[in-house]
């Protein structure tokens, strides 16, 4: 039996369906650009490793950012960033089960965090706008340290923040980035088969267990938590 201490949470696909903002901000960018939109299903295949990462694929229409104008993408870095900073948070939703998961967390002495590949410009008024900040002991974003996930560096610096050996943390996710960066670490991890995984199912992903919500992620850990250690 473990002792966990800590929760490590990542963001977009996991709390948040941030998708039809994200979806705007790219079609808006594309039709600056003379592009045709794109599917709000294709888009969400497209989040996982970052803004940059998102732009390129838009540019691309595939996963595959080799396939993309990279001479445009300063342009349209810039025009995704107008447009993001208008909506961000307008249309994003918490997922059902997300605001009583935090609670009962915090109802047994867990540290909270959220760990996101999304840049602080967007991660921090996003999570203001929603109501999540004050549940949250701190947030390490995509630009906070020099690697992201699926890099361990961003788990272990959660951790440093909440003085929690990973060991006795858990993180919570939705894609392949969250589980290898997670394992790296040296964390247990849990994934939620709602959020994206950039078009993957999450049933192929090592964890520790899938659950069906944020609720279910803290029913777990209470249950594989001891207190006597």
């Amino acid at each position: 039996m473990s002792y966990f201490q800590a929760v490590l949470l990542d963001l977009d696909g996991t709390l948040l369906d941030t998708i039809p903002d994200l979806s705007f901000a790219a079609n808006a960018m594309r039709l600056e650009l003379g592009m045709p939109a794109l599917a709000q299903e294709l888009i969400a295949t497209f989040v996982g490793k970052g803004v940059d990462n998102l732009v390129q694929r838009s540019l691309a229409s595939s996963l595959d950012v080799s396939l993309a104008d990279m001479a445009l993408f300063p342009k349209a870095r810039e025009i995704f960033h107008t447009h993001y900073h208008r909506v961000n948070g307008e249309h994003s939703v918490m997922f059902e089960g997300v605001l009583p998961g935090l609670e009962l967390m915090r109802a047994n002495d867990l540290k909270l965090a959220v760990v996101t590949n999304k840049p602080t410009e967007f991660t921090l008024p996003l999570l203001e706008r929603t109501g999540l900040a004050p549940l949250l002991q701190t947030v390490v974003c995509g630009d906070t340290l020099s690697k992201r996930k699926p890099d361990p560096a961003p788990m272990r610096y959660a951790c440093e923040q909440l003085s929690v050996l990973p060991k006795y943390a858990v993180a919570v996710g939705d894609s392949l980035n969250d589980a290898l960066s997670a394992k790296a670490a040296g964390c247990a991890v849990l994934a939620v088969p709602y959020g994206y995984n950039e078009g993957m199912d999450v049933q192929a992903l090592e964890v520790d267990a899938i659950v069906d919500s944020i609720v279910q992620a803290a029913q777990w850990i209470v249950a594989h938590t001891s207190r006597d250690e």
